[in-house]
Protein backbone atom coordinates (compact mmCIF):
# COMPACT_ATOMS: atom_id res chain seq x y z
CA UNK A 1 0.00 0.00 0.00
CA UNK A 2 2.66 2.25 0.96
CA UNK A 3 4.59 1.78 -2.00
CA UNK A 4 1.42 2.04 -4.69
CA UNK A 5 1.08 5.66 -2.41
CA UNK A 6 4.94 6.59 -3.04
CA UNK A 7 4.82 6.38 -6.61
CA UNK A 8 1.16 8.39 -6.85
CA UNK A 9 3.56 11.09 -5.50
CA UNK A 10 6.41 11.10 -7.39
CA UNK A 11 4.06 10.83 -10.57
CA UNK A 12 2.22 13.62 -9.47
CA UNK A 13 5.12 15.37 -8.49
CA UNK A 14 6.68 15.40 -12.30
CA UNK A 15 3.61 15.66 -13.33
CA UNK A 16 3.84 19.30 -11.72
CA UNK A 17 7.50 20.15 -12.47
CA UNK A 18 6.56 19.05 -16.07
CA UNK A 19 3.45 22.07 -15.72
CA UNK A 20 5.94 24.48 -14.34
CA UNK A 21 8.14 24.02 -17.10
CA UNK A 22 5.96 24.06 -19.71
CA UNK A 23 4.63 27.49 -17.82
CA UNK A 24 8.22 28.66 -17.88
CA UNK A 25 8.43 28.17 -21.79
CA UNK A 26 5.02 29.93 -21.94
CA UNK A 27 6.27 33.10 -20.02
CA UNK A 28 9.54 33.23 -21.69
CA UNK A 29 8.18 32.98 -25.26
CA UNK A 30 5.26 35.60 -24.51
CA UNK A 31 7.81 38.08 -23.04
CA UNK A 32 9.86 37.42 -26.22
CA UNK A 33 7.23 38.36 -28.33
CA UNK A 34 6.25 41.14 -26.43
CA UNK A 35 9.97 42.12 -26.55
CA UNK A 36 10.00 41.39 -30.51
CA UNK A 37 6.77 44.13 -30.68
CA UNK A 38 8.11 46.39 -28.09
CA UNK A 39 11.39 46.69 -30.56
CA UNK A 40 9.08 46.90 -33.69
CA UNK A 41 7.22 49.71 -32.57
CA UNK A 42 10.38 51.93 -31.17
CA UNK A 43 11.85 51.16 -34.37
CA UNK A 44 9.24 53.76 -36.14
CA UNK A 45 12.15 53.08 -39.62
CA UNK A 46 15.18 52.73 -40.71
CA UNK A 47 17.79 55.19 -41.92
CA UNK A 48 20.51 54.30 -44.46
CA UNK A 49 23.14 56.32 -45.96
CA UNK A 50 22.90 56.05 -49.79
CA UNK A 51 26.22 57.31 -51.30
CA UNK A 52 27.64 57.06 -54.81
CA UNK A 53 31.14 55.26 -55.07
CA UNK A 54 32.72 56.17 -58.11
CA UNK A 55 35.14 54.19 -60.13
CA UNK A 56 37.84 56.52 -61.99
CA UNK A 57 36.64 57.90 -65.36
CA UNK A 58 38.33 59.12 -68.35
CA UNK A 59 38.22 62.99 -69.35
CA UNK A 60 35.28 62.82 -71.88
CA UNK A 61 34.79 66.63 -73.64
CA UNK A 62 37.06 67.28 -76.21
CA UNK A 63 39.97 69.94 -76.03
CA UNK A 64 38.59 72.18 -78.20
CA UNK A 65 36.20 73.84 -76.39
CA UNK A 66 34.97 74.36 -73.18
CA UNK A 67 31.11 72.71 -72.81
CA UNK A 68 28.90 74.07 -69.67
CA UNK A 69 26.41 71.85 -68.54
CA UNK A 70 23.55 72.54 -66.05
CA UNK A 71 21.88 69.19 -64.06
CA UNK A 72 18.82 69.54 -62.82
CA UNK A 73 17.16 67.65 -60.14
CA UNK A 74 16.22 64.02 -61.30
CA UNK A 75 11.50 63.51 -61.69
CA UNK A 76 10.79 61.01 -58.86
CA UNK A 77 8.78 58.51 -61.12
CA UNK A 78 8.34 55.92 -58.65
CA UNK A 79 4.93 54.34 -57.97
CA UNK A 80 4.91 55.55 -54.05
CA UNK A 81 3.08 57.74 -52.59
CA UNK A 82 6.17 58.60 -49.93
CA UNK A 83 8.66 59.97 -52.50
CA UNK A 84 11.41 60.18 -49.56
CA UNK A 85 11.00 56.61 -48.64
CA UNK A 86 13.21 53.97 -50.53
CA UNK A 87 12.46 50.65 -48.97
CA UNK A 88 10.56 48.29 -46.45
CA UNK A 89 11.56 45.64 -43.57
CA UNK A 90 9.20 42.83 -43.10
CA UNK A 91 9.83 40.67 -39.86
CA UNK A 92 9.11 36.87 -38.98
CA UNK A 93 5.82 38.72 -37.53
CA UNK A 94 4.31 39.64 -40.57
CA UNK A 95 5.08 43.55 -39.34
CA UNK A 96 7.33 46.22 -41.70
CA UNK A 97 9.41 49.24 -41.19
CA UNK A 98 10.01 51.50 -43.88
CA UNK A 99 13.78 52.31 -44.90
CA UNK A 100 14.70 55.93 -45.37
CA UNK A 101 17.81 57.66 -46.51
CA UNK A 102 19.67 59.60 -44.04
CA UNK A 103 21.48 62.68 -45.05
CA UNK A 104 19.74 63.15 -48.65
CA UNK A 105 16.81 62.95 -50.68
CA UNK A 106 16.20 60.16 -53.48
CA UNK A 107 16.08 62.95 -56.17
CA UNK A 108 19.35 64.37 -55.08
CA UNK A 109 21.01 60.82 -54.02
CA UNK A 110 20.83 60.57 -57.99
CA UNK A 111 21.41 64.19 -58.87
CA UNK A 112 24.70 64.66 -56.96
CA UNK A 113 25.90 61.93 -58.71
CA UNK A 114 25.54 63.03 -62.15
CA UNK A 115 27.01 66.25 -60.79
CA UNK A 116 30.25 64.97 -59.71
CA UNK A 117 30.40 62.73 -62.89
CA UNK A 118 30.65 65.54 -65.60
CA UNK A 119 32.66 67.24 -63.34
CA UNK A 120 35.49 64.68 -62.81
CA UNK A 121 35.03 63.87 -66.43
CA UNK A 122 36.25 67.88 -67.57
CA UNK A 123 32.99 69.67 -68.20
CA UNK A 124 31.98 73.36 -66.41
CA UNK A 125 28.87 72.36 -64.67
CA UNK A 126 26.49 74.92 -63.09
CA UNK A 127 25.87 75.66 -59.66
CA UNK A 128 22.36 75.81 -59.41
CA UNK A 129 20.24 72.50 -60.00
CA UNK A 130 16.73 73.52 -61.70
CA UNK A 131 13.97 71.95 -61.98
CA UNK A 132 12.90 70.72 -65.31
CA UNK A 133 9.65 68.96 -66.35
CA UNK A 134 11.86 66.64 -69.23
CA UNK A 135 9.71 67.69 -71.57
CA UNK A 136 11.04 70.25 -74.52
CA UNK A 137 8.71 73.14 -73.74
CA UNK A 138 9.96 73.06 -70.39
CA UNK A 139 13.26 73.86 -71.67
CA UNK A 140 15.15 77.48 -70.51
CA UNK A 141 17.71 79.11 -72.55
CA UNK A 142 19.22 80.31 -69.47
CA UNK A 143 19.97 76.60 -68.91
CA UNK A 144 22.95 75.21 -70.44
CA UNK A 145 23.81 75.24 -73.03
CA UNK A 146 23.56 71.77 -72.35
CA UNK A 147 20.81 70.64 -70.14
CA UNK A 148 20.97 67.22 -68.45
CA UNK A 149 18.29 66.01 -67.01
CA UNK A 150 16.39 62.47 -65.92
CA UNK A 151 13.79 60.44 -64.37
CA UNK A 152 14.26 57.94 -61.41
CA UNK A 153 12.34 55.02 -62.10
CA UNK A 154 12.95 52.42 -59.65
CA UNK A 155 15.05 52.64 -56.59
CA UNK A 156 14.46 50.51 -53.55
CA UNK A 157 16.14 48.52 -50.88
CA UNK A 158 14.03 46.18 -48.61
CA UNK A 159 14.92 42.59 -46.64
CA UNK A 160 12.57 39.88 -45.37
CA UNK A 161 14.22 39.46 -41.66
CA UNK A 162 13.26 35.84 -40.76
CA UNK A 163 14.52 33.97 -38.13
CA UNK A 164 17.17 32.09 -39.99
CA UNK A 165 18.27 33.79 -42.75
CA UNK A 166 17.89 37.71 -43.77
CA UNK A 167 17.22 38.52 -47.49
CA UNK A 168 18.07 41.44 -48.55
CA UNK A 169 17.27 42.72 -51.97
CA UNK A 170 17.75 45.79 -54.27
CA UNK A 171 17.04 47.31 -57.77
CA UNK A 172 17.34 50.77 -59.49
CA UNK A 173 16.27 52.47 -62.54
CA UNK A 174 17.65 55.44 -64.10
CA UNK A 175 16.82 57.35 -66.80
CA UNK A 176 19.01 60.55 -68.17
CA UNK A 177 18.05 62.87 -70.90
CA UNK A 178 20.46 65.37 -72.70
CA UNK A 179 18.92 68.59 -74.17
CA UNK A 180 20.48 71.71 -76.09
CA UNK A 181 19.15 74.58 -74.32
CA UNK A 182 19.73 77.11 -77.76
CA UNK A 183 17.46 74.47 -79.93
CA UNK A 184 15.32 73.73 -77.35
CA UNK A 185 15.60 70.01 -78.10
CA UNK A 186 16.29 66.78 -76.53
CA UNK A 187 18.85 64.90 -78.46
CA UNK A 188 19.70 61.90 -76.28
CA UNK A 189 17.98 59.53 -74.06
CA UNK A 190 19.49 56.66 -71.94
CA UNK A 191 18.51 53.87 -69.33
CA UNK A 192 19.92 51.50 -67.13
CA UNK A 193 18.97 49.57 -64.44
CA UNK A 194 20.57 47.13 -61.82
CA UNK A 195 20.11 44.64 -59.12
CA UNK A 196 21.57 43.50 -55.83
CA UNK A 197 20.77 40.20 -53.74
CA UNK A 198 22.19 39.68 -50.61
CA UNK A 199 21.39 36.52 -47.57
CA UNK A 200 22.71 36.72 -44.55
CA UNK A 201 22.73 35.77 -40.50
CA UNK A 202 22.33 38.76 -39.67
CA UNK A 203 20.27 41.78 -39.76
CA UNK A 204 21.92 45.42 -39.83
CA UNK A 205 21.31 49.03 -41.72
CA UNK A 206 24.81 48.95 -43.11
CA UNK A 207 23.89 46.22 -45.29
CA UNK A 208 20.88 48.48 -46.32
CA UNK A 209 22.98 50.72 -47.33
CA UNK A 210 25.47 48.09 -48.86
CA UNK A 211 22.88 46.64 -51.21
CA UNK A 212 21.03 50.30 -52.24
CA UNK A 213 24.19 51.98 -52.94
CA UNK A 214 25.76 48.79 -54.87
CA UNK A 215 22.40 49.15 -57.45
CA UNK A 216 22.69 53.14 -57.50
CA UNK A 217 26.76 53.02 -58.17
CA UNK A 218 26.11 50.44 -60.89
CA UNK A 219 23.46 52.13 -62.79
CA UNK A 220 25.60 55.18 -62.71
CA UNK A 221 28.49 53.00 -64.29
CA UNK A 222 26.29 51.42 -67.01
CA UNK A 223 24.99 55.11 -68.03
CA UNK A 224 28.50 56.81 -68.10
CA UNK A 225 30.30 53.57 -69.02
CA UNK A 226 32.10 54.11 -72.76
CA UNK A 227 31.99 57.58 -74.80
CA UNK A 228 28.35 57.67 -76.10
CA UNK A 229 27.24 60.72 -73.59
CA UNK A 230 30.68 62.27 -74.95
CA UNK A 231 30.37 62.29 -78.43
CA UNK A 232 26.82 63.09 -78.74
CA UNK A 233 27.47 66.39 -76.66
CA UNK A 234 30.44 66.83 -78.77
CA UNK A 235 28.36 66.63 -81.74
CA UNK A 236 25.47 68.63 -80.76
CA UNK A 237 28.01 71.61 -79.50
CA UNK A 238 29.68 71.42 -82.94
CA UNK A 239 28.52 74.80 -84.36
CA UNK A 240 25.23 74.68 -82.67
CA UNK A 241 26.58 76.14 -79.37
Amino acid sequence: MMNCEQTWKENNNRLILRLNSFRRLGVFFAGLALLTMAWGCAHGAYSVDMKYYPKPLAEMKGPEKDIKITVSTFTDLRKTDDKQQIGWVWDHFGGKTPVYPRLVKPSMAVTLPVKEIFQKTGYQVAVDTPVWNLKEDGIQKEWGPILVGGSIDELEVYCVDDVAVKKYRAKAKITVILANTQTGRVFYKVSANSTASLDHVLFSEGKLAQQINTVLTDVMDKIFEGKEINDRILAEAAGKL
